[in-house]
């Protein structure tokens, strides 16, 4: 896990303006160094693997929860909301 949170910690954030009403920050995997999208793969086959599905509308999502937040991927973007 401390290999997910330098992912979690070391990259900037932004917020989801455009669903301001679902408050969430995400990060776009082709924006990050060559470690971190490695990484970011791994987080992404974790989150499937240790995660929980919830529906969200009319989609079902794999979510994980650490700490006060719980994440998600959708294609190549990971997401996160405070629980």
């Amino acid at each position: 896990m401390d290999k997910f949170y330098n992912l979690i910690e070391q990259n900037k954030w932004i917020f989801a303006k455009t669903m301001p009403g679902i408050p969430h920050y995400y990060i776009v995997k082709d924006d990050l160094s060559n470690d971190d999208k490695k990484l970011f793969d791994e987080f992404d086959e974790y989150i499937k693997t240790n995660g929980y599905s919830r529906k969200f509308y009319s989609k079902k999502y794999i979510y994980l929860n650490i700490d006060d937040y719980k994440y998600w991927v959708i294609d190549n973007i990971l997401n996160k909301a405070k629980i």
